[in-house]
């Protein structure tokens, strides 16, 4: 009889860190969230599978460069966090490259007002690349700014790490900015 009541409360004891965990947020795995209201993570297990933080509005606080930008999450009730985005699909020209400044200016153009939208690839699920970034698609009153600038010519539609949910209008936008050698294509770092 021992034995059993030593084995339920092992069992009981497994539950109570398994509930523990499910209670963690994504945002700083296995810390519980302090804030009152729910995190991110625990508001798309419970709801219809959609994340809460795709649909979010946010604040642009900096422009880093042609593809990377930090954002504060602004909607009331959900909780407040402040990330480095980096724009899925395109790879814009680093800092001492030809195209930088250019680049940064056009992205900073495309943000001008600061309150954006974020889509991720997959809508339900919040991802990161090497450096602890979120990987998103930027949204402006509709506008998808990574096509944008791709359109511009401030980039080639970058396919590293895969093609993604908008491959046609990225070939797209990338044919319309080469044939008219906007941006890059102009200068000759892109070559046609």
């Amino acid at each position: 009889m021992t034995g059993l009541h030593g084995s339920q409360a092992w069992i009981g004891a497994t539950i109570a860190v398994s509930l523990l965990l499910a209670g963690c947020c994504s945002c700083k795995p296995c810390e519980p969230c302090i804030d009152p209201a729910p995190c991110p993570a625990v508001l798309e297990r419970e709801g219809d599978g959609a994340s809460t933080v795709a649909t979010s509005t946010w604040f642009v606080l900096k422009v880093i460069d042609g593809d990377t930008i930090v954002a504060r999450l602004e909607e009331p009730g959900r909780v407040k966090r402040r990330e480095t985005i980096r724009l899925l699909r395109i790879n814009t020209p680093e800092r001492k490259q030809p195209g930088y400044e250019e680049a940064r200016e056009a992205l900073k153009n495309l943000v001008r007002g600061g309150e954006i939208q974020i889509e991720f690839e997959d809508p339900s699920t919040e991802k990161r690349g090497n450096y602890g970034r979120l990987l998103g698609y930027v949204l402006v009153d509709g506008l998808d700014d990574n096509v944008e600038m791709v359109r511009r010519g401030w980039t080639e539609f970058w396919t590293k790490y895969g093609r993604g949910r908008l491959v046609r209008e990225f070939i797209a936008a990338q044919e319309e900015a080469r044939t008219a050698r906007r941006g890059l294509w102009g200068t000759g770092v892109l070559v046609p």
